[in-house]
């Protein structure tokens, strides 16, 4: 197709400092004429007009030469507002698109200064590219809102343009149940996006006098990128693109889009403050001019931000239409006859000019309109100081994310209801709301729109109806589509235009007499990521200028039934929602008496002081008031009969608006109901306004009904009071309007707290009319005539970061002495109420690297972590649960802070607030923003009066902190053993408690849900377990934070005033309305119940979220339980007027008050509940069954255990931090090497798990070896022996053992392993690297031996001693830790049970055991299910036990192999043979609970333990069950003693047997576990004795296997033996650990060590043209086991380093060879020696040399892949496997593809075939370029920092591993040739290979990490794509290959270096598999 290029020029002239706006507007001339098609679209799919005419405004451009002289020109000399026009490269992009984001900051002002610094920064360092954007962003607190901050920003800033956007945030309040997932991938996306973005100033405009075309996208496209998706181009489009624009529109053009030059990102969790330049030396503006502009510009913004009310007050209005009624009437009868069936809609539009004498404020106008709509997409464009374009619109156009299109239709337009609740239901959900016209109207729509989308999208879908008035469209965009193509084919749309398109339109322009400009266009964004417009529906021209012009568009749809009078009352409506905005002057003269006047006064006044939310309480003497506040249009009004809650309500709302409400009551006793609510408020300093009717002075004291004195009815619990006289007209009316100013300026300055001005009336109360003076107004005409309050009280700033801070530094400097030289620190966070105290203290905790104690009301005590790390890693060190570390009296002792720092008042922990008393005197600093008294205790040394954020600003710039050593990372071990104990305790309870509760609530909240705390347990528990999150859901992520904020905390609110428990529901629901946040509500019973009333306020559900309530009932006050009144007094009394139990029925009082309501009895049913309640859109009452004894049970049991473990790692920290081998602040040793060896054991009869037929051959039992060296000597021992073939084979394990090898050198390891709270899995993730989930179990489990036993030598112990913190130095216990935690006598010895082999006749397997009893056994184990039924073993039991008699305990173990029927067969006839167990009797564990209901037997569980080994707690409560009396614990199938041990813990929290069981290992493993036997023998002794049970008999493990053992890989084995003063076979715990201290090795068992394989390194030269490759090359050599050759390819910045750990693992399999790739490493290209010089040649490089462009392509994938094919063939002479990643992925493919000889396959780490789009491929190839550039005129280890700051290593950031891998990057010593690289083989200059791949005769495996979402879908396109292609019957060709994928757990993009294990096992069976058949082939 040939494009038609137009020459038209537009010459646009805007000099400096013209004067006014109006001035400086853009005059258009117009020369030349355009080509345009009538009915066409404005660019359509198969018509684009590309012409030259379009502009690109840089900034402010102006002709080269003035920029040139202006860029060497001082900053102060530029103009603002000067101007540049030029034409630019619309092909080529620039040459970088970055975001940077800088440190967070806490103000709006220090934001400022962080991007001052930063535009500094980069003035004095520029990047020398000739065209680039970037944006600098700083993290901001969630409270700083966008709108409100753009409002501040005041008129007298020159910056212009201004623009602000609001996406559509959601659907309005629609019932889930109807929508069926509705708009899933919508809601997915509101999830944590933007909610609205406000900018000032241009980097980058665009706009023209001619039509959007495809160059205009492409120009604006340049400056967009993926990889910097918050720089988006923001604005409109002409609905008309015929016609040119009128006058008013002039200053739009035909569009209008700008990159706003500084920007406020608002977030739900944060905001980000923004500045981006933008330059392109071609178009004349250069880097240096918008640097320049730039700090113009932050010299104008306003930091201080102040939240006004939104209010307009204007007078003067009129209204003219255009077009009138008669003319509609016309333009209707035109359209009739017009009509046919292909057009058979029109929609006209019509423009209301409203004309105000007073200026009408655009941004006030979009806050009104915006407080209205919260759910549309609101927008603002302000071209200059005269023109905005404003709208709020219902109508989106589209939304594209990636390839995904959305698109809504919506159709029918109704009257708005009163609330944006029933605005919702308008339209949406109520069918008597739609007509027969409307749903004509949405088939039409809905048909358009869907064959539209059709020409750009695929898969279109219809995702939704909604009462035939809305719907959602979805579709995959298509390859060769974009947004351009997109707005073709959607604008104009069917919605605007009608239908058909083309006829509607040219009935539009033959009709309508203006001009439409941007409305009904696309407005909106478009992103590197996304794009989102809206319809330009319900929007305005505002202009002002000696008043305000309001044009006020809005639309009607014709058909041929439409009737006028119908049409203009919708255009009514429509209108209304700015007319009903502009509330002209109130005349006061109208009233009709006083008491009305003053009524109005008062709540006008609370109007004008941002009080616009009223909750009124019933009553007749308060009227006025009420009738005031009702008509009031600005006022939201809620009303409860019970003045109680209704108080508590309006604090609740005070709480989360950080807004006053008002509450207005009658006289009387209606004023005392209000006092709790006012007792809480000003205790919590929260806002409140009290407006009490009263009677008339003289009815007081005279008996009149409902009078009381009210004079000071709340004496000193409000700050302000005042006694207003009855309304008179001889009082001036101003008076009232000032005692409001000052009340309400009481309630708002430190402190906060409630106010009462209490409000006389005389009769008449009605609105009787009575004459009345009118000169009582004199005064108030300038009142009248603007919006502001009577009198501006004037606040000024206790704190600027000025000269004052320097000031400052003197009154803290003893504070300041105290913080700097503190030893052993603390920093409390109390109650934070507001997202910016949370950040400060959050930043304060930061600098200061104390440990951190968060309160629950804090806002940090929930943390919501980005990935699965530890907090450490932040420098951040929580101590969340320190309530229970002090259950020890000795931890108590030792935490023992020298200074304290509480942030926030009260604590809820009573233990805390204990601790601080007794570690008095220490200097304990508390900083509060409010003078009173918060020392209960009297300890208090230093009272600080200010705000959080003024303190962490002053300690930050002043304050140097010592490091804190032992003291903070001992109570990171404490805090994180007693969080491990609370899990397991509630976890491995499979009942429903309230501690549980708490936990699931806290784990369960949405991260933009609030937590609301009732008081007594409902706040302690959630303080004492609520949990915070390991990481963020999926899907979920905070944007930028990365850098800043490693993660984000929930906010948790409550009642701690006075902490009562009355009106705790009210206050919730208060909450709810005034923060606009879904509320989760968990209250006790007798709380819920003495607010039962707050439950109408529910039902009346104002305009807010939903809530759940939930409501734990356990009949009565648990608290009590808890306290020690339960056990002092007499229990009649403590039941009567304590604990006071009661029958109430919730459920009923939730039926009365008609709102939903649950109960759950199961953790299941509570979790779906949380689940499906905080999804929906309903209020949910989720009821929680309790009792009182099961909750001081359980709240018991968590203590004691806490108590023990905390004691228990106090001792282990105490006893070995004294070895002076060990460091003693962290415990740790090193690790010198790690060797393995190999072992082949003859059995003397095949292992039992063998069925009869299958013994045809010896039996030998394999494995390995593991020997550990420390640093200080010692060395521990392992055996890794694999389970079997169908699980683990020998080659598997020994791949992984290689790895370890490798990767064993200079770890460290510590003493802290041995607690066995996930310790040891957290040291081989953060030591060795890799998940522990990711080694095999027996490979797990002989590595832990290794490191347990080591530390035991190390300590001069054994294994149960170090597991057991056993001090053997001393006799007697050493300590009161040791008394607490040292368990009863248990013998070092233990019990063994025989292992029978049970095959053969009944009687020689009876002979059998009899000969074992005689032995010393008195426990033995059978196999069973191994002959042909179940009947033979049966008999089998039966002569066995009439054999060895009753006291023989006899097991089975049936191995899974019955079915239930068979198993029920052997328990019903073996029911008599007085079995101990039965192990695994049926084959699903589905029926385990069902055999032991139906049958006698008692069951064990074996199998089931080790499958689910991974999270055995979540899945073992199901087997909680009488029957189930003992677990078979194998540490080797279990993967490990950690896991063995957590599994024997649940098993003796239940009460069953916990058996240590071998499987068939050598005496290495058998004298560990005999160890590990005896640790588990007294954890059991030490639960029997807790629980005050009587001790149990000892436990016979299943040792027995020894027998079996023919030979053994020891020269001395353990003893198996009946020692003396025994009856019975036992091992000795001594005998075991001289075993595995001494080993000596059998040689004729055990084959010769096994080393690392060597790395060769050598160099091989490949000539190709004129350049010379010299490849270093590293490669582990052939031996006799592998003849197989794998070729590793690396990344960019990677090397053939990266590969080490896998060659290692690998090289017993192929030969393994990784090469530096030219530019990395040791690899250089050189050009070929040309010129001799004595004999030598001369040697220059060939990657950039001075003459040299970074875009030239000489050095190309192409060329690469045959020098690379050259080096293979020097390598081997057979074909070979490529393992590439990244980058060299690309190249393995590319080879895979073009070389087969050389090439058998291929495995390819995150690669792609390349980019499709020759845009994007444009595109990245230019900023590969400007990257390499950067890293020219930069540095490497800035590069390199720059370059893990991208979205893609995300994962890699968090990885352990990761600063390791930054060190290695720094290596390169070649810049120029790594900078050539980059661009040489840039995906962006690869030929795309996707049409190849379908061909592609080669095997491929494609492997990603699961956590790389774009790599994922790549993949799965990859795969595809060969699926999809025709087999080619070509000779030699195998058709069985296929693209394989391969997702790996637990990584990100570069899955190597993340979890490289499952990668080595999958690259080896690869690897195998298809050489192997290339052999055969």
């Amino acid at each position: 197709m040939q494009a038609r290029i137009q020459h038209d020029r537009l010459c646009v002239l805007e000099a400096p400092g013209l004067g006014p706006a109006a001035q400086r507007r853009p005059r258009p001339l117009l020369l030349g004429r355009r080509s345009l098609n009538t009915y066409g679209n404005f660019a359509s799919a198969n018509r684009i007009h590309i012409a030259a005419s379009k502009l690109i405004h840089i900034s402010n451009p102006v002709s080269r030469t003035n920029c040139e002289a202006k860029a060497d020109s001082e900053v102060k000399e530029m103009d603002i507002n000067e101007v540049f026009i030029g034409l630019g490269d619309a092909e080529t992009p620039v040459k970088i698109c970055q975001t940077h984001t800088l440190p967070a900051a806490l103000t709006v002002a220090e934001a400022v200064r962080k991007l001052k610094s930063a535009i500094a920064d980069l003035k004095s360092c520029p990047p020398a590219l000739e065209s680039g954007i970037l944006r600098f962003q700083v993290p901001l607190p969630q409270d700083v809102k966008a709108l409100d901050w753009l409002r501040c920003q005041g008129q007298s800033s020159r910056l212009f343009p201004r623009c602000y956007f609001s996406p559509k945030s959601s659907h309005g309040h629609i019932d889930e149940s109807k929508t069926n997932g509705l708009n899933k991938h919508m809601n997915q996306r509101n999830k944590n996006i933007l909610k609205g973005v406000a900018g000032i100033g241009s980097a980058v405009l665009f706009k023209s006098l001619n039509r959007f075309s495809a160059n205009d996208w492409k120009a604006i496209r340049r400056f967009l990128s993926v990889d910097s998706p918050l720089i988006r181009v923001y604005g409109s489009i002409r609905f008309n693109s015929e016609a040119e624009p009128s006058l008013e529109w002039s200053g739009f053009s035909f569009f209008y889009f700008v990159v706003p030059q500084i920007e406020l990102d608002e977030f739900d969790r944060c905001s980000f403050l923004a500045a981006t330049i933008a330059w392109d030396n071609s178009l004349s503006w250069t880097l240096k001019n918008s640097l320049n502009k730039l700090e113009l510009s932050l010299q104008q913004v306003s930091c201080e931000i102040k939240k006004t009310g939104n209010r307009l007050h204007v007078a003067g209005i009129k209204k003219d239409h255009l077009p009138d009624e008669p003319t509609w009437e016309a333009a209707i009868q035109e359209f009739s006859k017009a009509a046919n069936s292909s057009f058979r809609k029109v929609v006209l539009a019509r423009r209301t000019q409203l004309r105000t004498e007073t200026e009408v404020d655009s941004l006030e106008l979009l806050a009104c309109l915006q407080e209205k709509d919260q759910d549309f997409f609101q927008f603002y464009l302000e071209v200059d100081a005269s023109t905005s374009f404003i709208g709020s619109t219902p109508q989106h156009l589209f939304y594209r994310n990636g390839l995904l299109v959305s698109k809504e239709v919506v159709a029918g337009t109704h009257l708005r209801g009163c609330t944006s609740v029933q605005n919702s239901l308008f339209g949406l959900d109520l069918p008597q709301w739609s007509s027969s016209e409307d749903d004509c109207d949405f088939d039409i729509i809905e048909a358009d729109i869907k064959r539209q989308m059709e020409l750009t999208c695929k898969h279109v879908v219809t995702d939704a109806k909604v009462e035939n008035l809305y719907t959602c469209l979805t579709g995959e965009l298509k390859n060769d589509m974009d947004e351009f193509y997109i707005l073709s084919s959607l604008h104009p749309s069917s919605v605007i235009c009608g239908h058909s398109r083309e006829a509607a339109r040219y009935f539009i322009n033959q009709t309508e007499t203006f001009d439409r400009g941007m409305y009904g266009g696309p407005v909106g964004w478009f992103g590197g990521k996304d794009a989102d417009f809206a319809l330009a529906t319900g929007s305005a021209l505002v202009q002002k200028g000696r008043g305000s012009r309001i044009f006020v568009y809005s639309e009607a749809g014709i058909v041929k039934s439409s009737k006028l009078y119908d049409i203009w009352q919708e255009l009514e409506f429509k209108t209304r929602q700015y007319e009903s905005l502009l509330e002209p002057y109130t005349h006061l003269e109208i009233f009709p008496n006083m008491n009305a006047v003053w009524a109005f006064l008062i709540v006008e006044e609370c109007c004008r002081l941002g009080i616009t939310y009223f909750c009124i309480a019933p009553g007749s003497r308060s009227s006025p008031l009420a009738v005031a506040a009702a008509q009031n249009r600005h006022v939201s009004c809620i009303s409860c009969i019970d003045e109680r809650s209704l108080a508590f309500h309006a604090l609740g709302y005070g709480k989360g608006s950080y807004k006053l409400a008002a509450v207005i009551t009658s006289s009387g006793t209606a004023l005392s109901n209000l006092l709790p609510a006012v007792v809480e408020a000003s205790q919590d300093c929260i806002p409140l306004l009290l407006l009490t009717a009263d009677r008339p002075p003289e009815l007081h004291d005279t008996g009149a009904n409902q009078t009381i004195n009210q004079v000071n009815h709340f004496g000193s619990f409000v700050r302000y009071f005042s006694n207003l006289p009855p309304p008179d007209d001889k009082v001036p009316a101003r008076m009232v309007l000032t005692t409001i100013d000052t009340a309400v300026f009481r309630a708002t300055q430190e402190p906060f707290g409630p106010v009462h001005i209490n409000c006389a009336f005389r009769e008449p109360l009605a609105g009787v009319s009575c004459q009345w003076n009118l000169g009582s107004l004199k005064g108030l005409n300038m009142w009248m005539s603007n919006r502001e309050p009577f009198t501006k009280h004037i606040r000024v700033t206790q704190f600027q970061f000025s000269e004052e801070l320097m000031n400052t530094y003197g009154q803290y400097k003893e504070v300041l002495d105290l913080i700097g030289g503190a030893s052993r620190g603390l920093l409390i966070l109390g109650c934070l109420q507001t997202a910016e105290e949370t950040w400060a203290a959050l930043s304060l905790a930061k600098h200061l690297r104390w440990p951190v104690v968060p309160d629950i009301l804090s806002g940090m005590r929930l943390r919501k972590l980005p990935f699965a790390t530890a907090e450490s890693e932040f420098s951040l060190c929580f101590i969340d649960l320190l309530d229970h570390i002090l259950l020890g009296n000795s931890v108590k002792n030792w935490v023992s802070p020298d200074v304290v720092v509480q942030v926030g008042s009260k604590l809820t922990s009573k233990r805390v607030a204990q601790l601080l008393e007794d570690c008095a005197p220490h200097a304990y600093i508390m900083v509060q923003n409010h003078p009173y008294r918060h020392d209960p205790s009297h300890i208090l040394t230093h009272r600080i009066q200010a705000s959080v954020v003024d303190f962490a600003v002053i300690i930050r710039e002043f304050c140097t902190p010592k490091e804190m050593g032992s003291w903070c990372k001992w109570l990171q071990v404490l805090n994180n053993m007693v969080e491990w104990e609370i899990s397991f305790q509630l976890n491995a309870d499979p009942l429903l408690t309230e501690p549980y509760v708490s936990r699931a609530v806290s784990q369960s909240l949405f991260p933009e849900s609030v937590w609301f705390l009732g008081n007594s347990m409902a706040i302690r528990d959630a303080d004492m377990y609520g949990l915070s999150w390991s990481k963020l859901p999926v899907g979920l992520t905070i944007d930028g934070l990365g850098t800043a904020i490693p993660f984000s905390g929930l906010r948790v609110v409550g009642n701690r005033g006075a902490s009562g428990i009355d009106g705790v529901l009210s206050t919730a629901i208060g909450y709810a309305t005034g923060s606009n946040q879904r509320v989760v509500f968990m209250v006790g019973d007798i709380s819920f119940i003495h607010d039962t009333n707050g439950l109408t306020l529910l039902r009346a559900r104002a305009e807010r979220p939903p809530i759940t309530v939930l409501v734990v009932n356990n009949h009565g006050g648990a608290i009590f339980s808890l306290l020690p009144i339960a056990d002092t007094a007499p229990a009649t009394i403590f039941r009567n007027f304590f604990s006071t139990p009661h029958d109430v029925s919730i459920s009923n009082l939730c039926l009365a008050h008609r709102v939903k309501h649950v109960i759950v009895q199961t953790k299941q049913e509570l979790e779906t509940a949380l689940l499906i309640s905080q999804e929906g859109q309903l209020d949910w009452v989720i009821e929680i069954e309790s009792c009182i004894e099961d909750n001081t049970a359980c709240h018991r049991v968590l203590q004691q255990s806490a108590h023990h473990a905390v004691n228990h790692a106090f001792k282990i920290l105490s006893m070995y931090s004294q070895n002076t081998s060990v460091k003693s602040d962290t415990l740790q040793f090193s690790v010198l090497k790690l060797e393995y060896s190999r072992y082949r054991i003859p059995l003397n009869a095949p292992a039992t798990a063998i069925s009869m037929k299958d013994q045809t051959q010896e039996a030998y039992r394999e494995g390995f070896i593991l020997t550990l060296f420390l640093d200080n000597g010692k060395r521990g021992y392992g055996e890794v022996a694999p389970i079997g073939p169908q699980n683990e084979d020998l080659l598997d394990v020994e791949e992984q053992l290689r790895f370890l090898v490798h990767r064993a050198h200079n770890m460290s390891l510590n003493y802290l392993i041995s607690l066995l709270n996930n310790s040891f899995s957290r040291w081989i993730w953060k030591d060795i690297g890799i998940p522990a989930s990711s080694l095999f179990p027996s490979v797990c489990c002989g590595l832990e031996m290794a490191v347990l036993s080591a530390l035991a030598a190390s300590s001069d112990s054994n294994i149960a001693d170090l597991l057991l913190a056993t001090d053997k130095t001393q006799n007697v216990p050493s300590s009161e830790v040791e008394t607490e935690t040292r368990p009863g006598k248990v013998p070092s010895r233990v019990q063994i049970c025989a292992l029978i082999d049970s095959e053969g006749p009944p009687e020689e397997v009876a002979c059998a055991a009899e000969k074992l009893v005689e032995q010393g056994f008195h426990s033995m184990k059978l196999k069973v299910a191994r002959r042909s039924g179940p009947l033979e073993d049966v008999a089998v039991i039966q002569a066995v036990r009439k054999k060895v008699g009753n006291l023989i305990e006899i097991r089975v173990d049936a191995n899974r192999k019955w079915t239930f029927a068979q198993a029920m067969q052997f328990a019903s006839h073996a029911k008599d043979c007085n079995l101990q167990y039965i192990e695994e009797p049926v084959k699903f564990p589905e029926d385990i609970l069902r055999f032991c209901k139906e049958s006698d037997l008692f069951i064990a569980l074996d199998e089931t333990i080790a499958d689910i080994a991974d999270q055995p707690l979540d899945r073992l409560s199901i087997f909680v069950h009488p029957k189930v009396v003992a677990t078979v614990i194998k540490p080797s199938r279990l993967g490990g003693f950690e896991r063995a041990a957590l599994v024997a813990k649940w098993a003796q929290k239940h009460g069953m047997m916990a058996v240590v069981s071998a499987a068939f290992e050598s005496s290495v493993s058998l004298a560990a576990y005999a160890q590990f036997a005896h640790y588990i023998d007294n954890k059991n002794l030490e639960a029997v004795r807790a629980s005050g049970k009587q001790d149990t008999t000892a436990v016979s493990h299943g040792l027995g296997t020894y027998s079996w053992l023919r030979d053994d890989v020891i020269k001395k084995r353990l003893q198996f033996q009946v020692y003396p003063k025994c009856d019975r076979i036992e091992v000795d715990v001594d005998d075991a650990t001289t075993i595995l201290q001494n080993i000596e090795v059998n040689p004729d068992t055990v084959k010769p060590i096994c080393v690392e394989a060597k790395i060769n390194m050598y160099t091989i030269t490949v000539n190709y043209k004129e350049a010379c490759f010299s490849f270093h090359v590293m490669d582990t050599g052939i031996n006799n086991q592998n003849d197989k050759t794998v070729v590793f390819l690396h990344g960019f910045l990677g090397t053939g380093n990266d590969w080490l750990p896998l060659m290692q693992a690998l090289s017993i399999s192929a030969r393994c060879i990784s090469i530096d790739l030219p530019g990395h490493g040791k690899t250089h290209v050189q050009k070929s020696p040309t010129i001799q010089n004595n004999g030598n040649a001369q040697s220059i490089p060939f990657a950039i040399d001075d003459q040299d462009k970074i875009g030239d392509t000489n050095f190309s994938i192409e060329v690469l892949a045959k020098v690379l094919c050259g080096l293979i063939c020097q390598i081997s002479h057979e074909k070979v496997v490529l393992v590439g990643y990244s980058m060299g992925a690309r190249i393995a493919l590319y080879m895979a593809l073009k070389f087969n000889k050389q090439i058998a396959a291929a495995a390819l780490i995150s690669g792609s075939p390349g980019l499709q789009d020759p845009y994007m491929r444009m595109t990245r190839s230019a900023q590969d370029d400007a990257l390499a550039e950067s890293l020219l005129g930069g540095d490497l280890h800035s590069f390199v920092e720059m370059w893990y700051k991208r979205e893609t290593w995300e994962s890699l950031r968090f990885h352990p591993y990761f600063e390791k891998v930054r060190q290695e990057r720094f290596k390169h010593d070649n810049l120029k040739e790594l900078a050539k690289a980059l661009t040489s083989l840039s995906i962006g200059r690869q030929p795309s290979l996707w049409h190849e791949l379908s061909g592609c005769e080669r095997p491929l495996l494609v492997i990603v990490g699961k956590k790389d979402s774009k790599f994922k879908k790549i993949a799965q396109q990859m795969c595809n794509c060969k699926v999809d292609q025709p087999k080619h019957e070509e000779e030699g060709t195998n058709q069985t290959q296929q693209i394989t994928v391969l997702e790996v757990d637990d990584s990100g993009h570069a899955v190597h270096l993340e979890n490289p294990l499952p990668l080595i096992n999958a690259i080896r069976k690869f690897v195998m598999r298809t050489l192997t058949a290339a052999q055969e082939a």
